[in-house]
């Protein structure tokens, strides 16, 4: 057997997309399979947030501070 398909034996998949937390196959329209995992994606990117804008506000405060007390 010919490890290339002929034109008569390919299988046509339907245009689709994948949700974005679980990868299950959804529609076009969709961007979540169900609402469980649209909200772990909102858990998530809220908690990704955090993890970048916590650090900056605390840095800029410490940096500030050493470049103050450097000077005097």
């Amino acid at each position: 057997m010919s490890k290339y398909l002929k034109q008569a034996e390919k299988v046509s998949v339907p245009r689709h997309r994948h949700c974005i937390v679980c990868a299950t196959p959804i529609s076009l329209e969709k961007e979540f399979c169900s609402s469980t995992c649209e909200d772990e994606y909102k858990r998530v990117e809220r908690k990704r947030k955090y993890q970048l804008v916590i650090p900056m506000l605390i840095m800029f405060p410490v940096l500030f501070l050493l470049l103050f007390l450097m000077h005097h």
